[in-house]
This record gives structure tokens, C-alpha cells and sequence, in this order.
């Protein structure tokens, strides 16, 4: 998996941001289709309508008991953060659910995570690949 570049990237992306409140962003466009919500309370979100998209790849494992849900999602993160970023460890929270991806941190570790993730996402080989080291949290 082709990800370090990313961590460069974080400082100097560019945002599609949606104004909300004052202090509040929603970027909905970089990270597509997890979104990054930078206000108050700062998140990196993948919605349970969009695991259909990935469910033939969690299908193929479907034997070991995953299924694609956020929880999955959740554990891909960490393979991720554990081969990639290590940095990050204790740099985010994992709050996620079976109908909901959800990790709170900071902005910089949500961007780099986004970007990986992004990655992840966009290519099958990548999530398969990351599948296999990735640790089943039901």
C-alpha cells in the first residue's frame, strides 16, 4: 500500500469546504466518501449507505465474519494507523458502530487518515490486501 506521500499532503491540501457555524467545516469532496467535519468537535465519517459500494470485497471473507460494516471500516483504520502511521495512534479515537465509521481527532491525523483511507476505498487490491492483517472487531 502506496500511502506515506500522503502525510505530506495533509498541510497543504485542498479543502471543499461547506460553512456550517463559525468554527465548523464539512469537506465533502477530498476524502469522498468519507467526509471530514473540522469544528468543535472534529471527525472523519464514512456513512453506513455507502459499505454497499465495498460489500463484494467484505463478502469474499464473509466465512471469517466480516460483513463491511463500520465496525469493519474500523479495523481497516487501524490496520492502516498501525502499518502506516503509527504516529497517529494516540492521536485519534475510534467511535465507530455496525451502521456508522466514526474516528474523532485531530484535524492533521483525520486528513492523513482521510487520505489513506481515500486510497483504501478507491482500490480493491489495497482493501483486500489490508484485509488480511486487519483484525476482526464483531
Amino acid at each position: 500500500m502506496k500511502v506515506d506521500p500522503i502525510a505530506s499532503l495533509a498541510s497543504s491540501s485542498p479543502r471543499a469546504d461547506t460553512p456550517r457555524g463559525k468554527n465548523e467545516s464539512v469537506d465533502i469532496t477530498t476524502f469522498w466518501p468519507f467526509i471530514l467535519i473540522d469544528g468543535d468537535f472534529k471527525v472523519l465519517v464514512l456513512f453506513d449507505s455507502h459499505f454497499e459500494e465495498k460489500a463484494h470485497i467484505f463478502k469474499e471473507r464473509a466465512e471469517e465474519g466480516w460483513t463491511g460494516n463500520g465496525c469493519d471500516w474500523n479495523a481497516v483504520a487501524q490496520a492502516v494507523i498501525a502499518e502506516r502511521f503509527p504516529q497517529l495512534a494516540n492521536e485519534v479515537i475510534f467511535e465507530s458502530n455496525t451502521n456508522l465509521f466514526l474516528i474523532s481527532g485531530t484535524t492533521t491525523s483525520l486528513t492523513v487518515l482521510g487520505h489513506a483511507l481515500k486510497i483504501v476505498f478507491d482500490d480493491d487490491h489495497i482493501l483486500r490486501d489490508i484485509l488480511f492483517r486487519a483484525k476482526l472487531q464483531h
